[in-house]
């Protein structure tokens, strides 16, 4: 049966992103320039629901750190709080 496209919550999908990536939420951090403590409130789950410009952030960051990660896995990521990364086209 195939996953829901929306079953995994946020917090577990960065932590499997940031092990992927092998990067810490200290370098994510450094490089966003996005507080390391909200990062860890994320990563942790008490906190769950990145705006869109702190997810592209992260996004940029994992990328940026590490060649493993995919289109594919930001695209998890962003599906995790409900939003996409695809572009819809209009009929017209």
């Amino acid at each position: 049966m195939p996953e829901s496209l929306y079953s995994d919550d946020f917090s577990a999908v960065f932590c499997r992103l940031l092990a992927k990536a092998r990067v810490t939420c200290y370098r994510v951090s450094q490089f966003t320039n996005i507080d390391q403590s909200y990062l860890s409130r994320l990563k942790n789950g008490e906190k769950n629901t990145p705006s869109p410009e702190v997810l592209m952030k992260i996004s940029l960051a994992l990328v940026h750190f590490s060649p493993k990660i995919t289109l594919a896995d930001i695209e998890r990521l962003f599906n995790a709080v409900g939003r996409s990364i695809r572009a819809e086209v209009g009929s017209g």
